[in-house]
């Protein structure tokens, strides 16, 4: 019977009687790191404004205010509201500033009962695939475009698909320059070189992304502003809101 260095069975040499050293593994901090995490895929501004509108429509209940007040401009600043352009319940036209998974912020009315909910939900689902549709035609334009501007490169016969230029931006290489100085003293020359590193496009960060401050107009006073005193026979013309004294001309 062949016996090996691994054997069981002590054998004539000593190297059979020593077991084989086992090697650890080591896994890299980053592979570990790395595993569970996913890159999320890039989305435009409108698509994230879809969605959220699409999960507060679905998770809201539709009772509670905007924490930010709202708006009261009544379609006067802004755009009037695709989704809800008035409440039902007090008549307040409401901009597209107020959304529609929020009360009134007025008489604090749901603007949106259940069944308009749901179709609500539908609509923005099927905007929302429209708009990645849309998205998707215009890098498909702009990659026939860049093909058509460059070239496109040439089909091998036999081939069955013509090669496919990638969406994702090629990372631009760093260029080193050389700099050839003479001294008029000395009469020596120096080299330098420097490196001219440019800088790569890339998508806009979270940060970037945040939802930009719009100017709201503040909700009326409560408290209707009316002259309390009577007014001046003699001077029925006169400002009744400030103190005027008037001085007769001579």
């Amino acid at each position: 019977m062949r016996r090996t260095a691994w054997s069981k069975a002590a054998g004539s040499v000593p190297s059979d009687r020593l077991r084989p050293a086992q090697r650890p593994q080591h896994v890299s901090q980053k592979q570990n790191q790395g595993k569970g995490k996913t890159q999320e895929p890039y989305k435009s501004k409108a698509i994230r404004n879809l969605e959220s509108l699409a999960e507060g429509v679905r998770k809201s209940s539709g009772k509670g205010k905007d924490p930010a007040g709202g708006c009261f401009c009544q379609a006067r600043e802004h755009d009037l509201s695709p989704y809800a352009a008035i409440c039902r319940g007090c008549g307040l036209i409401l901009c597209a500033i107020n959304l529609p998974y929020h009360a009134c912020p007025h008489c604090s009315a749901v603007l949106l009962p259940d069944i308009a909910r749901s179709s609500l939900s539908a609509r923005l689902d099927e905007e929302i695939s429209k708009q990645v549709a849309k998205e998707e035609e215009e890098k498909l334009r702009v990659a026939q475009q860049a093909r058509d501007a460059e070239g496109a490169f040439p089909v091998l016969t036999g081939s069955t698909t013509p090669p496919v230029l990638s969406s994702t931006p090629s990372r631009p290489t760093a260029q080193t320059h050389k700099i050839l100085s003479l001294n008029s003293k000395t009469k020596k020359y120096t080299v330098s070189s420097y490196t001219n590193t440019p800088v790569s496009s890339r998508p806009a960060s979270r940060a970037e992304s945040e939802v930009e401050e719009v100017h709201r107009v503040a909700a009326p006073p409560k408290e209707v502003d009316f002259v309390k005193r009577t007014p001046d026979r003699n001077h029925p013309w006169s400002n009744m809101r400030m103190e005027v004294i008037y001085v007769p001309v001579k």
